[in-house]
């Protein structure tokens, strides 16, 4: 199972992204959190309900089960600690088994499915500026552009409920996943993850030269840069 991970604080301090890559009975278990920039314990709370989501992966449960109840029990966290009020953050988690992913996201953290040289899935943003794409108001590719790219509507602990966006799909050899930030993605265009993976031979191979691209348009001047990154193999 060829994954790689990567974390680098940027230019804000601390660093309130936070990932888990576990490789566990045969399967794959991601889960990466970006705590909320600006507000109280963000790393803190990253890091907590990262923790809490890999937890319960490891016991069995659906990626989208695992974004509610992670909500459900920081949400009560929060009564007890206040420290931790308003504090919150984006979730993705995936499981990667027998050749099927799934995999589900709060916020605007991202999830990437490349295949047979395109991109066949992504996550959904808890945006608006994802909803005016929804709309027909821009490509895909501009929501990075956009005013109002970092407004979120909702993460884990803003409110007592969540929606997850969910998905599952199968997996070919040669397929890539990647798990990235918005620190990251915001500086790196889906069509460059594309030719990157196309032209890598390992995991690592691949988020090396993502970073690149990352690393010299932020100068890690920016936010927070994270990614996983998971390359199928055959065999």
């Amino acid at each position: 199972m060829d994954f790689y991970s990567y974390t680098n604080c940027g230019g804000h301090e601390p660093n309130c992204d936070y990932h888990q890559v576990i490789s566990h009975d045969d399967q794959i278990l991601i889960v990466l959190c970006d705590g909320l920039n600006g507000l109280p314990s963000g790393d803190e709370a990253s890091k907590i309900i990262g923790d809490m989501a890999i937890a319960e992966l490891l016991e069995e449960k659906e990626p989208s089960d695992v974004c509610k109840s992670v909500n459900e029990r920081f949400r009560a966290m929060q009564f007890d600690n206040v420290n931790l009020r308003r504090a919150g953050a984006t979730i993705c988690v995936l499981r990667i088994r027998n050749n099927k992913c799934s995999w589900a996201n709060v916020g605007d953290s991202r999830m990437y499915h490349f295949s047979s040289k395109a991109m066949e899935h992504h996550s959904v943003d808890d945006t608006m500026a994802y909803r005016a794409f929804e709309r027909g108001e821009y490509p895909y590719e501009a929501i990075r552009e956009q005013e109002d790219r970092t407004g979120m509507n909702i993460c884990i602990g803003q409110k007592d409920t969540v929606e997850p966006h969910a998905e599952e799909f199968d997996l070919s050899p040669d397929d890539g996943i990647l798990v990235c930030s918005d620190g990251f993605w915001e500086n790196v265009y889906e069509v460059e993850m594309l030719i990157d993976l196309n032209k890598s031979f390992s995991a690592k191979d691949w988020a090396d030269k993502m970073l690149l691209r990352a690393i010299q348009r932020s100068s890690f001047r920016g936010d927070n840069i994270s990614l996983i990154t998971y390359m199928k193999r055959v065999g």
